[in-house]
């Protein structure tokens, strides 16, 4: 599956064009769930796909490590 939207970050909740797929590497595999909890977290509905952008990665990688072992990630 490919796609070329802008994607919004699960932990930040930001939704950039420079953050843009064509093969879903990176994206949660658990789109719904993710989904769902997002709207808890943030308030509102996501943009777009969720995955975790780089900054937040570096930044709460605990937090990014455990939101792929929660949703999955495309390899």
């Amino acid at each position: 599956m490919t796609t070329e939207t802008p994607l919004t970050c699960y932990i930040c909740g930001v939704t950039s064009d420079d953050w843009i797929t064509v093969d879903m590497k990176g994206l949660f595999e658990g789109q719904k769930a993710a989904r769902e909890r997002f709207i808890e977290k943030h308030g509102e509905e996501p943009e777009s796909y969720l995955f975790v952008c780089d900054e937040c990665e570096e930044n709460n990688p605990h937090h990014a490590r455990n939101s792929y072992e929660k949703y999955g990630e495309y390899q």
